[in-house]
């Protein structure tokens, strides 16, 4: 079991997916938040910092927005999508939309 350490300390141990971790903070240019904070009981819970760079999305996006609880910046969050997969996921239906286009239906 890895005990998480105190918000203060800034430091965070990943366990298994450190290696993810570390290829996401290298990929995106940003270090990954910590991932929980104490919560109002003083149990640990989820920090949408960190939800908002799971999902590759600009620092403050959504945690920046005035007025949202954070309940309201997680619920926005899961309810969105990677910008990147969007992308790539909208290419290739562009890209078979075209070769429809050009060479007739397909079987698939």
């Amino acid at each position: 079991m890895h005990e998480l350490p105190a918000d203060e300390d800034g430091v965070q141990d990943w366990a298994e997916y450190e290696p993810a971790i570390r290829r996401q903070e290298a990929f995106s240019g940003r270090p990954a938040p910590l991932p929980t904070e104490v919560g109002p009981k003083g149990g640990r819970r989820l920090t949408a910092d960190f939800a908002e760079w799971l999902m590759w999305l600009p620092d403050g996006h959504v945690t920046d927005v005035p007025g949202l609880t954070r309940t309201q910046q997680l619920h926005k969050i899961g309810n969105g999508v990677v910008p990147a997969q969007a992308y790539e996921a909208f290419r290739w239906l562009m890209q078979q939309n075209e070769e429809e286009r050009d060479h007739g239906p397909q079987a698939h």
